[in-house]
């Protein structure tokens, strides 16, 4: 019946792990991970790997400032080995999403740099390759706030101030009114 095949998808939807959007209510997931005795399968792995990315996203998007020193605890405690990707992509989008948070988001930065200084650079390759892809297509919001988040990096001491003279020669090289806005 209809039914059946709805129910047999989500079941197959749950075992890949990630839902595609359906809800899965939490004793459900408690209950599909007891029933997973190996955690070498790829199934384990899978879930394992949401619930580090649910966790980092969740820490990344409750910062604020009166939270940030629990947070950070909280953040050390997750697998951030592992999950630097998920970590670089969850404060790069945060950032971009609100830039006039950029001031804590670069603050949490350097504390993960100071204990892990290749999430840092991988924070830091990300944001300038994302600032080169929007120099190119010329997108001034982009650019706005990755230069903005480059500028704050330089000031905690996780990017070289080599980067900020590089940005800014890059950008007054054509001078624009753009440009001298972005460089400003």
């Amino acid at each position: 019946t209809d039914r059946q095949k709805k129910i047999a998808q989500l079941q197959q939807l749950e075992a890949l792990g990630r839902t595609g959007g359906v809800y899965v209510p939490p004793f459900k997931l408690a209950q599909m991970r007891r029933q997973i005795a190996d955690k070498s399968s790829p199934e384990y792995q899978r879930q394992a790997w949401e619930a580090l990315r649910k966790s980092v996203n969740g820490l990344v998007n409750k910062l604020n400032v009166g939270n940030i020193t629990h947070l950070i605890k909280e953040l050390f405690r997750e697998n951030l080995i592992r999950g630097r990707g998920l970590f670089a992509r969850a404060i790069l989008r945060a950032q971009m999403a609100s830039p006039g948070f950029t001031h804590i988001y670069t603050a949490l930065l350097a504390v993960v740099n100071s204990r892990l200084p290749e999430v840092g650079e991988l924070v830091l390759r990300r944001l300038v390759l994302q600032f080169r892809r929007a120099y190119k297509r010329n997108d001034k919001i982009v650019c706005l706030a990755a230069v903005k988040f480059m500028a704050h990096m330089v000031n905690q001491r996780i990017a070289s101030e080599l980067l900020a003279l590089q940005v800014a020669t890059l950008l007054l090289d054509k001078v624009t009114e753009d440009s001298v806005e972005v460089a400003v």
